[in-house]
């Protein structure tokens, strides 16, 4: 090989290196770029949702507990009533789970009751439930009509439900520190709590 073809083969090679170091640096701004509009879009609401509205009536509520057993969940009750609708594969759902453990420990019993309402299936809620160490009883439905008559098209989703069956508040997704400010205030304004 004589000196003129090794020196246009490095020449070569060099413009071959370089173009991969452009089409590289190309393709990293892309995804840099693609990741930051993601994250823009995941922190805000995709809305406009439709979410049950105050003085909306829900209806009876019937799925499978963890233990197998058939479930009803019927108004008018003597308690207030949360329903937390969540996923087993959604993260958002998992942030949640301490608030709502805490609110399960503080407020559930006598004048209120919480739900974890779900259609992830009987066998990820158990492993969910089991991570988690929920004590709150989880409803499993298998009836995906419930999601239409209750509005649910957002997951995580909380709602607030009178004695009577009547929607007081719902929150869509995930709950904000105002969300869970507004759930205490609304809790702890409840007769007899």
């Amino acid at each position: 090989m004589t000196e003129k073809s090794g020196f246009l083969k490095t020449q070569i090679w060099s413009i071959i290196l370089i173009v991969l170091v452009v089409v590289m640096g190309v393709e990293i701004f892309l995804l840099v770029k693609e990741n930051q509009r993601l994250r823009e879009a995941l922190t805000r609401p995709r809305g406009p949702f439709k979410v049950l509205n105050p003085e909306d009536k829900v209806p009876s509520l019937v799925g499978v507990g963890l233990k197998g057993e058939e479930f009803s969940l019927e108004y008018p009750s003597s308690q207030r009533t949360i329903l937390f609708w969540f996923s087993a594969a959604c993260p958002s759902c998992e942030h949640n789970m301490e608030f709502w453990k805490e609110i399960y420990g503080r407020h559930g019993g006598e004048k209120l009751r919480i739900f974890g309402v779900t259609q992830s299936g009987e066998e990820k809620t158990l492993k969910f439930v089991d991570k988690f160490q929920l004590e709150f009883p989880v409803l499993v439905v298998s009836d995906f009509s419930l999601l239409d008559q209750y509005k649910v098209e957002v997951i995580p989703q909380t709602m607030l439900i009178d004695t009577l069956g009547v929607v007081e508040r719902v929150w869509p997704g995930p709950l904000s520190e105002d969300y869970k400010k507004e759930i205490q205030e609304m809790i702890a304004s409840s007769p007899g709590s």
